[in-house]
């Protein structure tokens, strides 16, 4: 479980490194999928925290203010989920797989 983020430079370098101002995520979480949407912001969708509990939650962080913040309930996944995919598609967010609450594999 961390509160840190890695980065892979697509540029010059072609190494992973640590962005500081990345570092201060609001929830520890592991096993989640990120997707950056519309080069503005990076959306952290779902995971586990520390007891292996499913989560629903996003977390946003804005490459403009270079701050993170929680969504609202209204965003949360249909299902709680760790350990899936998330592509965006269309302009929008899609979550595939995973495992739910009681280390179910979700079909969807």
């Amino acid at each position: 479980v961390t509160h840190s983020v890695d980065i892979f430079d697509t540029g010059l370098s072609l190494a992973w490194k640590n962005e500081s101002h990345l570092l201060n995520i609001p929830e520890e979480r592991w096993r989640a999928a990120a997707v950056v949407l519309k080069m503005k912001y990076l959306v952290v969708v779902g995971g586990a925290d520390k007891d292996w509990n499913a989560t629903a939650s996003c977390l946003i962080f804005d490459f403009s203010s270079n701050c993170w913040s929680t969504t609202p309930a209204s965003m949360d996944l249909i299902e709680a989920r760790n350990s899936h995919n998330a592509e965006i598609l269309d302009g929008k967010i899609d979550v595939a797989g995973g495992e739910g609450q009681v280390d179910n594999i979700l079909a969807s």
